[in-house]
């Protein structure tokens, strides 16, 4: 039901950016792109996720495992495949395949994976506060145009509902922590931290420390060039410069975000929003974005 929820919430935010769109132009305007150069953006697209298989690969070894690096890779790209079907779930499949076809411990990949989504949590962060600390009026004027964000924010901080809900959670958690500690599955909680501690270790220990940051600046500066050049496809965009493009490419970042399968609703808001703001007009905004999503999304999968 969750899945179903999250899909009909993408779909929901198409069809209302969507609605009002003259069908007839949009595609006169999704025409006129040159497919050459989306086409030529894929490249930065793949050789990002193959980064990103060999960063994943190194925090694996640093545990005593070496899988075949075309296992790391295969299970890495088809991460995001799975992601369209179920919200997250490819996160999953992606150590499962490892674990089960290389006879690796599930606990062991699921750490890694934490670990290496955790450094690009970090890097989504920091490309974040770049284009904010780059462009600071940009996100004035988003904020401004769309005062929902700061509402939700407000809202959230302000209703009595976030307060009951923290207090719940520290309940439960001293609750459990009291009068279960020598239950089976406190135990096993127990065991698994104690692990994690040990394992976690380990990785900080890891000799390959300046490769990963390399593999980390290669994939983010391929993922930027993969949204990027789809700039020079269309006239609109394409003489609005690179900082214009990380400023968009870091919003791309909040709407992926969202638990959405791929992205879909989310990623085409703050696309189209963004572009707005910087002055391509609605159509072009939403034609960009739906052909710029469907390409590169069929080429992922």
């Amino acid at each position: 039901m969750k899945t179903v929820l999250s899909l009909l919430l993408g779909l929901f935010i198409i069809w209302a950016m969507y609605r009002d769109t003259n069908m007839g132009e949009l595609w006169t305007i999704t025409r006129s792109a040159n497919f050459w150069v989306i086409a030529f953006s894929l490249i930065f697209g793949l050789i990002g996720n193959v980064l990103r298989g060999l960063r994943w690969e190194l925090f694996v070894h640093s545990l005593g495992y070496h899988p075949p690096r075309a296992s790391v890779i295969y299970a890495t790209l088809g991460n995001y495949a799975v992601n369209f079907v179920l919200p997250r779930a490819g996160d999953l499949w992606r150590c499962g395949v490892v674990s089960r076809y290389d006879h690796i411990p599930f606990s062991k990949t699921l750490e890694t994976f934490l670990i290496d989504k955790m450094v690009d949590i970090i890097s989504g962060l920091t490309v974040i506060l770049l284009s904010v600390l780059l462009y600071i009026d940009f996100f004035v004027s988003y904020f401004r145009n769309n005062p929902q964000f700061a509402e939700n924010v407000h809202g959230l901080f302000s209703s009595v509902w976030t307060y009951l809900v923290l207090a719940a959670m520290l309940l439960a958690v001293i609750v459990i922590s009291t009068f279960f500690r020598r239950s089976w599955l406190m135990i096993k909680i127990r065991r698994f931290v104690n692990t994690l501690r040990y394992d976690l270790k380990l990785i900080s220990d890891i000799k390959e420390k300046k490769r990963i940051i390399i593999y980390t600046i290669l994939l983010w500066l391929c993922f930027y060039l993969y949204f990027y050049i789809c700039f020079y496809a269309f006239d609109f965009t394409s003489d609005l410069g690179p900082l214009a493009g990380l400023i968009v490419f870091a919003m791309t970042n909040i709407g992926i975000s969202v638990p959405v399968q791929g992205g879909i609703g989310p990623w085409h808001f703050m696309v189209i929003s963004s572009l707005m703001i910087l002055g391509v007009a609605e159509n072009e905004a939403l034609a960009f974005a739906g052909a710029v999503f469907t390409i590169q999304s069929v080429w992922q999968i």
